[in-house]
């Protein structure tokens, strides 16, 4: 009918009812063969469309296949090209209505005075995907203004009629043009450096107190298969995050699987994110020890249903104690031993320093020495960077940790292995929950001092490199991880305070309480720049040049079995003794 004037169409109705029902039959088997009838409609994509395509395509060559035979068929081709377009069309439009009707049907408005005005940040991939989810879910309240991206030969083209307004240079202009309230950031390989210089430069260019969001989660930017999590608040650990690196994971794998593996201190934050990461490289067997019988119950519980296949058992025990550790060596025979034990609080250490020296320095000696008796391939210990330079007797302590394996490295084939970083976020002790607690409670945030500096990096990053040294590291080294650039105390807490919606010195307040006992204004973690790059990316490698006392460890000893007859100079200038470059920070307060 499209193809021929009406006075022509009657010549050609006697071939249209022999053949139609055939021709149709042939689609309709090439539609089944593409699972076009056990498709639901409603949530039609991309996928439907070339199935589509491929459905009519191998319909239309069939039945151009059966004209050629059947000569009594005398219609034009173009016919065929005409029933091809149409099935696409016909079909694919049938299915997005369907698909717009559920959409219509199932999410209800949101009410207008609770519509905020948006703008997205990122004009790619991940923010056409994001105004997609937005428009399909209309209870979110968000009414999409437009788009801001960087690229400026973006500027004024659209993106499902949403138009790119500009780059962040005019963003102040925007805020205030179209009554911005909410930012959401769409760009998913932002650094954390470069998320906090887009913040300050927001916050710089408007006065009004903008919400700002971000989409995590992006996976799998492949063939349009992507996932994303809801939308939410910038993080902190959004602000401190690196480029991703993508490391060697066989390494670690031929390290871990199919070998019997001990973490002692597993319930500790560090600990746990060990066990974690080991347990997916399938090992023979996962042994976790803490002394904390809460932490063991924790894990216990999370690990068994989210790894239920795997043989686990959890000990509560005490790393001091040889006795024990002896007979859990001897029962499991553990061929790689992770030491993640220690008091690491520093200024509860330095009230506490005989319980520092006794759990840090006795644990470890415990734990190598078994090692070195029941044939552990690896041993590696979990060090810090207040073991440089240290001030605090918990840094101290950490640095014996690390010489006593120093010691050890060559007395028999167990290879002994430290990795030294900094803060991670999510740790216990870290300054993060505080500071989220004080600003709940409306204030003050406490800061110890305008200078005071930190290194931080994610939890899951730390680890994960931490299981690269393991796998790659040679004995008698201490590994180093590249945290990156250290970042001021007193402006992460600003950056908590405006990512909770306030702003400083108004709504939350930041006091300065001068140093605590132990601490530093600088942390450091290598020795005058001896270290050098591995082959792993963000991992240094230290080759210590150190020379130990005679009977080192018999010092160690000493100063354990006698722990109770010291005072606190006396303690002090013992591990002095083991640790020349220690400086005591001994304040009046603390000793009276």
């Amino acid at each position: 009918m499209i193809r021929f004037p009406s006075a022509e169409f009657p010549h050609y109705f006697p071939q249209i009812i022999t053949y139609l029902p055939f021709f149709i039959a042939i689609q309709l088997a090439a539609n089944a063969l593409f699972l076009q009838y056990s498709t639901m409609w409603r949530y039609s994509n991309i996928h439907i469309i070339e199935n589509i395509l491929l459905s009519s395509t191998v319909g239309i060559v069939i039945i151009a296949a059966v004209t050629f035979f059947f000569q009594k068929l005398t219609m034009p081709r173009s016919i065929l090209a005409l029933v091809w377009i149409s099935g696409i069309a016909f079909m694919g439009m049938s299915r997005f209505l369907v698909r717009k009707v559920y959409a219509l049907k199932n999410k209800p408005m949101a009410r207008t005075e609770e519509v905020r005005r948006v703008l997205i940040y990122g004009a790619g991939q991940a923010g056409e995907l994001l105004l997609r989810n937005i428009e399909n879910t209309r209870q979110l309240g968000l009414n999409v203004i437009g788009f801001i991206d960087d690229d400026t030969t973006k500027t004024g083209k659209r993106i499902h009629n949403k138009r790119i307004l500009g780059n962040g240079e005019i963003i102040g202009e925007l805020i205030d043009e179209y009554g911005i309230q909410d930012i959401i950031f769409s760009i998913p390989s932002l650094s954390g450096p470069e998320i906090r210089e887009k913040l300050d430069f927001i916050r710089s260019r408007t006065h009004k107190l903008i919400t700002i969001k971000i989409m995590p989660g992006l996976t799998d930017l492949v063939d349009d298969r992507i996932q994303i999590s809801p939308i939410r608040p910038i993080e902190i650990s959004d602000l401190l995050k690196r480029p991703p690196v993508q490391l060697d994971k066989s390494v670690v794998e031929r390290l871990i699987g199919g070998k019997s593996v001990m973490v002692a201190g597993g319930g500790g934050s560090i600990g746990k994110e060990l066990c974690r990461q080991i347990a997916v490289f399938k090992p023979e067997h996962l042994i976790v020890l803490d002394r904390n019988e809460f932490n063991i119950y924790q894990i216990e519980m999370e690990f068994l249903n989210e790894f239920p296949s795997l043989k686990m058992t959890f000990i509560v025990a005490d790393g001091c104690d040889r006795n024990l550790m002896q007979n859990i060596f001897q029962r499991f025979k553990p061929a790689i031993v992770f030491n993640a034990a220690a008091y690491k609080h520093v200024p509860l250490m330095e009230i506490s320093p005989w319980s520092a020296v006794k759990n840090n320095l006795l644990s470890a000696m415990v734990l190598e020495e078994l090692s070195m008796k029941y044939g552990v391939e690896r041993f590696i210990l979990i060090s810090t960077d207040k073991a440089v330079r240290p001030t605090s007797v918990m840094g101290a302590t950490k640095r014996i940790c690390e010489l006593i394996s120093l010691y050890n490295h060559n007395k028999n084939s167990t290879k002994f292995i430290s990795v030294r970083f900094g803060n991670v976020l999510g740790s216990s002790g870290s300054v993060i929950p505080k500071f989220q607690k004080q600003i709940e409670s409306g204030g003050p945030v406490t800061v110890t001092h305008t200078q005071i500096t930190r290194y931080f990096m994610l939890i899951s990053e730390a680890v994960e490199l931490v299981l690269h040294a393991a796998a790659i590291g040679e004995s008698g080294n201490i590994y180093v991880l590249d945290m990156g650039e250290p970042i001021k105390i007193a402006e992460l807490a600003r950056l908590m305070i405006e990512l909770s919606g306030l702003k400083v010195g108004e709504d939350v307040k930041i006091v300065y309480t001068g140093l605590r006992p132990g601490e530093k204004l600088y942390e450091s973690l290598y020795f005058e720049g001896r270290e050098r790059a591995t082959d792993v990316p963000n991992l240094l490698i230290l080759k210590p040049d150190t020379t130990f006392p005679d009977d080192m460890l018999g010092k160690v000893r000493n100063i354990v079995d006698n722990i109770h007859k010291l005072n606190h100079f006396e303690l002090r200038a013992e591990i002095k003794k083991l640790v020349p470059e220690y400086e005591p920070n001994l304040s009046k307060e603390l000793l009276n």
